[in-house]
């Protein structure tokens, strides 16, 4: 079945109105959640079904964003975040939702990757502040850490205007800020968690090892402020690396989180840059960036950073320095460098980023772009430390392309097909390399089911749900208000006109109820339909196994009669072998039978039996002295034949040998054995 004609992407039939869609994606199992109005429609790539919540929605909301865990969604408009704690295997229970105002308003929302529980947003408001909202704080609804602020106790030329966009680094230790008063200026936050972090082990061990690397290679040329900011960072990765030790136990995996509580004095992290990039192509120079994604590599610490401009130009740089964490206001850029691996030119604005592509929208198509060619070069040449690769490699993209006016885009089974969705269609466009394996998800059992169930288009809560609106609309009165002078006039006076407008509204309002309900026929008649279908696989089933069942008793009777010999044979067996048994046991506990002389023919008999033994291993002495005796004139007869083939026309006297003698040797002995073969046949026959 094609990903678009899974019944998760069809269009919402409650709405009476259309809406936009929103489709996105979690990263353990790849779950799918598509928002659509006022309802969730989630499914793993493998379930034929989707389950469904309603919710009460957030007024004109303008983007959805899904934290990595798939647990927390999160909804804005331009003043407020609405946020819904999606629970797991539920369907008609409505979501624990969180409000939060945010009066500078929104700009742009992300979820913090290290976050514990991955409970923590990040708000870009209009004045350029950024605000992080952590749901596990006593108070949710207020920011712990508000950076950038316009009006601070800090210079306030160090503070950042202008901010398009924010991004987190492929590791979630580092937010970068997008700055368009000059064009296109990349800045960043680095340290920048939240109170209540959550690090993986190989994170901190790495952030360690490399702050311990810059303390050490110190010189003392440096200026102060990088050896204060050395220093300072070098104490917070210990902090770190003092929680890992005290709470290693139980699995190695690298990947597992530590639970880490984060200072304020740490949290507020100075900004830094701006990034110099070289080179920086000349068609930029008049151009202004839009947008800033990160492309992670293998090694979940190293960034391709993708900077998009008005142009169309979409920028390739790599952080080619290490830079330095930072808590105190920079006098100098330190390792802050970006070197331009490539740049294409594809307008339009990136939709989607995952593994090594992404996605691009514009209201005539979606570009789906493939960077596997650089990804992997990059990769290699960070493995073996060796820029070869990237002058060697084929670093062209790949570009597929897919028609049509979409508003979002998602993937969709393990990476292998990219689904991009409009406001009433679906599509879906195969990815040109498997990107990346989901981890392990609880899939179908393996165990074999007794009876597998039928699925349906729509999931029951669904179709409950459109149920209660009907109801709800049926008894609700008309909201339109008729003016008391329009109805004491009659229709063929001067306010006809304004009559005719109320009936037109009375008219559209009933339309759109007329529709909700045979909307709700509809999807009944089709589920009356399916289930009038596993009705009539269940009646096939039950009459299958009656038919069965006639079969299994006629040929019972059968069957019986025959385990029943088989049980009298087997009884009158065990009886025989318990009754000789018995026997045995009084024969060898006999006194007469071990007191018994033996007779004079059984002596005789054990007296010619040890006579055959004797000669019978004589005689196998003697066959093998004959064999080596043998064995030796074949060697002998070798060496004449060499040295007849070498004398030339010597004597023929000399190479004559006597063979009948030999001859005559052996038979002899055969004849012995066979002897010997018959009385041993003879002496077991008298045993028997």
């Amino acid at each position: 079945m094609l990903p678009e004609r899974h019944p998760i992407f069809k269009v919402n039939s409650i709405q009476t109105s259309s809406s936009k869609r929103f489709v996105c994606h979690s990263e353990p199992h790849l779950e799918t959640v598509v928002v659509e109005g006022g309802t969730i429609k989630r499914c793993l790539p493998h379930e034929a079904e989707y389950r469904f919540t309603e919710f009460s929605p957030l007024n004109n909301y303008s983007q959805v964003v899904l934290n990595s865990s798939g647990t927390l969604l999160c909804l804005h408009n331009d003043a407020e975040l609405q946020i819904l704690a999606l629970k797991q295997d539920s369907d008609d229970c409505k979501p624990d939702e969180y409000r939060i105002p945010v009066p500078n308003g929104i700009k742009q929302v992300l979820w913090h990757p290290r976050a514990r529980l991955d409970s923590c947003v990040v708000v870009l408001t209009q004045n350029d502040e950024i605000c992080t909202f952590e749901l596990l704080a006593e108070d949710y609804s207020q920011p712990t850490a508000v950076l950038n602020k316009q009006s601070s106790n800090r210079r306030n030329d160090l503070a950042i205007s202008d901010v398009a966009a924010l991004c987190f680094s492929s590791d979630g230790l580092t937010l970068y800020l997008l700055n368009t008063s000059e064009g296109g200026d990349l800045y960043a936050f680095y340290p920048f968690l939240p109170s209540d972090a959550a690090l993986p082990k190989k994170t901190i061990q790495g952030c360690f090892h490399k702050a311990l690397l810059q303390y050490q290679n110190l010189t003392a040329d440096d200026a102060p402020e990088i050896k204060r900011r050395a220093t300072r960072q070098l104490q917070f990765a210990s902090q770190l690396h003092t929680t890992l030790k005290n709470s290693e136990h139980g699995s190695a995996n690298p990947n597992d989180r530590i639970t880490i509580q984060v200072s304020k004095a740490f949290r507020n992290a100075a900004i830094q840059g701006p990034y110099t990039i070289n080179p920086f192509p000349e068609n930029l120079y008049l151009a202004t960036a839009q947008q800033l994604k990160v492309l992670a590599l293998d090694d979940d610490a190293s960034d391709l950073v993708l900077i998009a401009f008005d142009n169309g130009t979409i920028l390739q740089c790599f952080p080619d320095l290490e830079p330095m964490m930072s808590w105190e206001d920079p006098e100098c850029c330190y390792n802050n460098s970006l070197a331009t691996i490539g740049s294409l030119n594809v307008p339009g604005t990136i939709s989607l980023v995952f593994g090594s592509l992404f996605v691009i929208l514009t209201p005539q198509k979606a570009i789906l772009v493939d960077l596997s060619r650089i990804v992997n070069a990059i990769n290699q040449s960070l493995k073996d430390c060796d820029v070869a690769e990237l002058s060697e490699a084929n670093l062209r993209e790949e570009i597929v392309e897919q028609k049509g006016n979409f508003t979002s885009s998602s993937v969709w089974a393990s990476g292998t097909h990219v689904m991009l969705l409009s406001d009433s269609s679906s599509s879906s466009v195969k990815t040109p390399l498997l990107q990346i394996k989901p981890e392990k998800s609880p899939g179908p059992s393996k165990e074999r089911a007794e009876y597998e169930r039928s699925s349906y288009d729509q999931p029951l809560p669904e179709l409950i749900a459109l149920n209660d609106k009907v109801q709800k609309l049926m008894k609700t009165p008309l909201p339109i208000q008729i003016d008391s002078k329009l109805r004491q006039t009659k229709l063929d006076a001067a306010a006809n006109e304004d009559q005719l407008a109320v009936l037109t509204d009375i008219s559209r309002e009933l339309l759109t109820r007329v529709m909700v309900a045979q909307t709700l026929g509809l999807s009944l008649h089709s589920r009356l339909i399916g289930q009038q279908g596993e009705l009539t696989s269940h009646i096939e089933k039950v009459c299958e196994i009656n038919t069965k069942r006639q079969e299994i008793s006629e040929a019972l009777g059968f069957e019986e009669k025959r385990w029943k010999a088989v049980q009298a044979k087997n009884e009158t067996i065990k009886t025989r072998f318990e009754s000789l048994q018995k026997k045995l046991m009084q024969v060898s506990n006999s006194d007469e039978v071990r007191l018994q002389p033996v007779r004079r023919s059984e002596l005789f008999w054990f007296k010619e039996l040890k006579g055959q033994v004797s000669r019978f291993n004589q005689l196998v002495h003697t066959q093998r002295d004959l064999g080596e005796t043998l064995s030796a004139l074949k060697t002998e007869l070798e060496y004449v034949k060499v040295d007849q083939f070498s004398g030339g026309d010597s004597s023929e006297s000399n190479s004559e040998v006597n063979w009948e003698e030999l001859r005559a040797l052996l038979e002899k002995d055969a004849k012995i054995i066979g002897e010997c073969q018959t009385e041993l046949h003879k002496a077991a026959g008298e045993l028997n």
